[in-house]
């Protein structure tokens, strides 16, 4: 009888272990084919763009910050009214028709409800991160300088070193500069998860 109790424990334990798995799997895995649909756009790597999803929201689309931030890469109002002002559009619906059919029957469109829309949320989070790498695209290591300023803003990082010294600080010495512990820690995850999906076949 304790046998079977055991046993019985046992399978349960592995079912809900294939469970919790699949589950992940699905989570981490959802939004692959449309990261690998837009990022190519903004020519930035799905790898990367993945690796910064996976930071900054774990793949939840609804995700909201405590600085207002939302969406999947977590995309504050500021961010978007800069894209918005790129299209040189008549306003935000109008923009959102260049990247989606979504919002062609509404009569107006609120900014948070659409950045929790995945597509939108990806084409203006793919359109900052490559704005912010064209703008240290100069620096020894755009990218790390860009992600640093994805995640304090490029006010601090510009506060944290001058353009001549950013301009010869190596990538582990400015993340040395990196006065802010989370963002120091959010650059390095994000680089590393970024070589790690690289590594893999597909996203």
């Amino acid at each position: 009888m304790v046998r079977k109790i055991v046993i019985g424990l046992f399978v349960m334990a592995l079912l809900v272990a294939a469970g919790v798995a699949v589950g992940v799997y699905y989570r981490t895995h959802r939004y692959d084919s449309l990261i690998a649909q837009i990022a190519p756009k903004y020519k930035l790597d799905p790898a990367l763009v993945k690796a910064v999803i996976y930071e900054e929201s774990w793949f939840d689309p609804e995700a909201h910050s405590s600085q207002n931030a939302i969406g999947l890469m977590q995309i504050t109002a500021i961010a978007a009214q800069e894209w918005l002002d790129s299209t040189r559009a008549r306003n935000f619906k109008e923009a959102l028709t260049t990247i989606t059919n979504d919002y062609q029957s509404s009569k107006t469109v609120a900014i948070e409800e659409a950045l929790t829309n995945p597509t939108v949320n990806l084409h203006i989070g793919c359109w900052y991160l490559q704005s912010l790498i064209g703008r240290y695209r100069n620096k020894p290591s755009p990218l790390t300088v860009a992600l640093a300023a994805y995640n304090a803003g490029p006010g601090n990082v510009e506060r944290w070193t001058n353009d001549e010294e950013l301009s010869r600080l190596s990538r582990d010495e400015f993340i040395a500069r990196i006065e802010f512990p989370v963002t120091r820690n959010y650059v390095q995850k994000i680089l590393g998860r970024y070589q790690d999906y690289k590594g893999m076949e597909s996203i």
